[in-house]
């Protein structure tokens, strides 16, 4: 056995040794994350279909381009800047109830967007609204499956995580198709109605081992902020959810842009989700053999050759369906991944203080991406997005480097953890030196990590 399985097994001995641990009801857990995520990120990423109508309908007059990117940014990114907050909040009523008040918002934000007649109003409602409901369903659901899993922990949290991918078939699919028998508003109705029952019933069936683990509910831990590491993995987050978030909602209007219609479109954006079904499961057995950081570097720097090699030469639709499929085979590491990558560098106590920390950049990106992409975006026909893909891939680049000097962080960190043997030493207080780490980066397959 290596020293780091060792060493993983002395920091992880706690929650081993609880007998609910990795199955029994940890797999109603799984199906219940499944339905939330199915519900929240599934849900989001049908803004893509909502998107190219509002872009291509002149839905709302005096409306631009920027205006439909800017909500598509704020539904994903204001509600995660206040993670802090949310987990705040988790601690004192729990997490049943802060993803009830989320269902709540979800589902307000839904209804209200489909009577809105001015711009102003789907920034309050498709925008903002919708970004709450998105914060308090899914923070809680997100660091849940981790609690009930150590072993098989990566691939618990990649089959929670399929229900993005399958709720983006659904949705994206399910809403064209009302846009086009009945119409956006019935649409948005629809989307409102569905997911709010479904969240209920998960909301049901979730328990939360957060008193065992001795889990922190507070706003902000100074321990892990004065970990440098935590520092790459949110520059990791940053760069990734660039990318992430723009090719997610770029390739339904991308496609419009090489003339096909608005359903062709949809079926472009909804393969990204065909990829996110096969890849997240692949990634959850590929990372608990290799180790979370290993995988996400490989996935990262598939994803840039993809975006940079494959986005800007496309100019025809079964092009614009095999790229969509790719992407989301590779780009759609980053959620399974997530957790188990800041539960490996805090450990299970800090998980969820260290992951709504970094969620408030995530979610500033997230923000900030679609508008870049709207600036990138210029011109007509199939070089429109030329900018915006280089954009993105790059991004991909930078955030697969960082997950790389990640890995050699925590290899050298845990060989340091062997050698001192100190059991009242927290692991995020050890102090890694930098040429360690440049000197781990690629050591395989001695240590996994």
């Amino acid at each position: 056995m290596s020293s780091e399985s060792e060493t993983e097994k002395n920091v992880q001995s706690e929650p081993e040794q609880d007998p609910d641990m990795d199955g029994g009801y940890g797999w109603v857990i799984v199906f219940a994350a499944f339905l939330l995520t199915f519900c929240t990120w599934g849900l989001n990423s049908a803004y893509a279909v909502y998107f190219a109508y509002y872009v291509n309908s002149d839905y709302f007059a005096g409306a631009t381009q920027f205006d439909y990117s800017a909500i598509g940014g704020i539904s994903v990114g204001v509600g995660m800047a206040f993670a802090p907050l949310v987990n705040y909040l988790q601690g004192i009523i729990g997490a049943r109830q802060v993803m009830l008040l989320g269902n709540c918002f979800q589902l307000a934000a839904a209804i209200l967007a489909s009577f809105s007649v001015n711009i102003w109003q789907l920034y309050l409602t498709q925008g903002v609204l919708q970004s709450f409901g998105l914060a308090l369903i899914s923070l809680p659901a997100m660091t849940l499956v981790s609690q009930w899993f150590v072993k098989r922990r990566v691939l618990a949290n990649s089959l929670a995580m399929t229900g993005s991918g399958v709720g983006g078939i659904v949705f994206n699919l399910g809403l064209q198709k009302i846009i086009e028998v009945k119409n956006v508003h019935w649409a948005l109705r629809a989307q409102g109605i569905i997911s709010a029952v479904l969240v209920l019933f998960a909301i049901l069936l979730v328990k939360s081992k957060s008193l065992k683990n001795k889990v922190e509910f507070t706003l902000i831990d100074l321990q892990v902020v004065s970990c440098a590491a935590f520092w790459l993995l949110m520059f990791y987050l940053i760069t990734c959810m660039f990318g992430f978030v723009i090719v997610l909602y770029s390739l339904a209007d991308f496609t419009t842009s090489l003339g096909y219609t608005n359903n062709q479109g949809s079926i472009v954006a909804a393969m990204v989700q065909v990829g996110f079904c096969i890849g997240r499961p692949l990634t959850g057995v590929l990372a608990d053999y290799a180790g979370p950081y290993t995988v996400t570097t490989v996935a990262y720097f598939v994803s840039a050759i993809i975006t940079l090699g494959m986005w800007i030469p496309t100019k025809n639709y079964a092009t614009a369906i095999a790229l969509g499929l790719l992407e989301g085979v590779f780009m759609g590491t980053v959620f399974p991944t997530c957790a188990a990558m800041v539960s490996r560098l805090v450990g299970m106590a800090k998980l969820n203080i260290s992951f709504c920390m970094l969620w408030i950049f995530v979610g500033l990106s997230a923000l900030f991406s679609q508008l870049i992409a709207s600036a990138l975006t210029s011109g007509t026909g199939t070089t429109r997005y030329k900018h915006t893909a280089i954009f993105a891939g790059v991004s991909f680049l930078v955030s697969a480097i960082f997950s790389l000097l990640l890995r050699g962080y925590i290899i050298s960190r845990d060989q340091i953890i062997a050698q001192k043997q100190d059991q009242d030493l927290h692991m995020i207080q050890i102090r890694v030196p930098p040429l360690s780490v440049f000197r781990n980066c690629l050591l395989w397959p001695k240590l996994r990590a």
